[in-house]
């Protein structure tokens, strides 16, 4: 999923049209953050504002697709980054363990 979040923003990046230098730098900066992991659900976060904004200024067939990337990028925001990921290696996986019901037994 961090792949195909950071693949749909490398596709849409710029918002089709010529984006300042800065601007490229920090989206590429958010792909490689999301393609390797790290810090994940502030890149994916910050993906999902950048396909906000463009979709703010995109014309309909356009939408569609910048719909869905926004709404894979907050999936991916709750999901976390995975057990493959450099946040798994420096933060360690994360397991929910739920208690069994007492009034079961």
């Amino acid at each position: 999923m961090r792949i195909a979040v950071s693949l749909q923003l490398l596709i849409e990046s710029g918002c089709g049209g010529i984006a300042p230098w800065w601007l490229v730098l920090l989206e590429l900066a958010v792909v490689l953050a999301l393609a390797f992991g790290v810090l994940t659900p502030v890149a994916a976060l910050a993906s999902a504002g950048f396909q906000v904004t463009c979709l703010l200024h995109a014309d309909w067939p356009h939408a569609a697709s910048l719909m869905t990337a926004t709404v894979t990028a907050i999936a991916l925001v709750l999901l976390g980054a995975g057990a493959y990921s450099l946040d798994a290696r420096l933060f360690g996986r994360r397991r929910l363990v739920v208690p069994p019901d007492p009034e079961r037994q």
